[in-house]
């Protein structure tokens, strides 16, 4: 086995420059074969990732946060590497999916010693994700996180951001096509989801499975500034979806499209654009060390893969 560590020192303002050595010192003891390279600036983990297929390494570590992941999976999509995450950013989200452990020693020896499971790979317009987007007021709050907040970490980022962004947010018209499904709705926020979690841990898909082909998405209407906060709790906990003005859907095929930009987050990277395409690849990638109950559709299609 050849393994390739792509480490972002930066990540968890500056967690991933403490674990360097002690990773490094991890691998050396297990007696792999490896090569570590290290992220210096925005973009390097995609360029890094693709090298590493290119020069045959069948495991790739993502140690970092969602972001370093994200970059990682970009560079590899659509070989037949596996990808390992070694959690050391600040929202953990996808890690956290994968049902990681969060000492970052711990899920290094898993990721070498665990199994391989498949899970889905998700695409928007141009690039691939594996957690979740966020849009309209949910990507201003990810903006405003990014922006004003970034010494701190976790959930309580997202509740400092939601009480900042909140005041000067404005819902949207959008047009929104699930699976060939049109609708037009005044929104707050769409999530687009293959994770259960997002936010360091909110549960704004609460049903996601990770490896069933289906987007979960998730639609709030209209809300004034006192109702978003009232909410908060709810999404927290799930429970969201009790509330009159949200709407949970599934497909592999999403279109949003808006006449005035919307802010998005992408596995906590954060961009903006009027038309947001989204297409699910089931089962379109191997994730190493992963340790979640596969759904049934995932199970089926497994067995469907062994006859192949």
């Amino acid at each position: 086995m050849r393994v390739k560590l792509i480490l972002n020192p930066i990540a968890g303002r500056g967690r991933g420059e403490r674990y360097r050595e002690p990773l490094l010192a991890a691998l050396r003891t297990a007696g792999v074969e490896f090569e570590a390279s290290f992220t210096g600036q925005h973009g390097a983990g995609r360029v890094l990732g693709k090298q590493a297929v290119t020069e045959g390494f069948d495991l790739i570590i993502a140690a970092g946060g969602d972001g370093t992941v994200n970059e990682v999976v970009n560079g590899m999509a659509g070989s037949a590497a596996a990808l390992g995450v070694v959690p050391l950013g600040t929202g953990n989200d996808f890690a956290m999916m994968m049902g990681m452990p969060m000492d970052p020693l711990v899920a290094l020896t898993r990721i070498l010693h665990g199994p391989r499971l498949a899970v889905d790979l998700c695409r928007i317009n141009d690039r691939f994700y594996v957690s979740s987007v966020g849009a309209g007021f949910d990507g201003e709050v990810a903006y405003v996180a990014n922006r004003h907040f970034r010494r701190f970490r976790g959930m309580p980022v997202y509740i400092l951001s939601v009480f900042k962004a909140v005041l000067s947010y404005r819902p949207r018209r959008v047009r929104l096509v699930v699976d060939g499904q049109e609708m037009e709705k005044e929104i707050t926020l769409v999530a687009v989801a293959n994770s259960r979690n997002y936010a360091g841990g909110m549960l704004v898909a609460p049903n996601a499975l990770a490896d069933d082909g289906l987007f979960e998405i998730c639609v709030a209407e209209k809300m004034n500034p006192l109702r978003i906060v009232a909410m908060l709790p709810k999404f927290i906990r799930g429970n969201h979806v009790e509330l009159k003005e949200i709407t949970m859907l599934r497909g592999r095929e999403v279109l949003l499209e808006s006449e005035t930009p919307l802010y998005y987050h992408f596995d906590g990277a954060v961009a903006q654009d009027t038309r947001l395409s989204f297409r699910m690849i089931p089962r379109g990638l191997l994730v190493a060390g992963a340790n979640f109950a596969p759904s049934p559709a995932g199970v089926a299609a497994a067995k469907a893969e062994e006859k192949i």
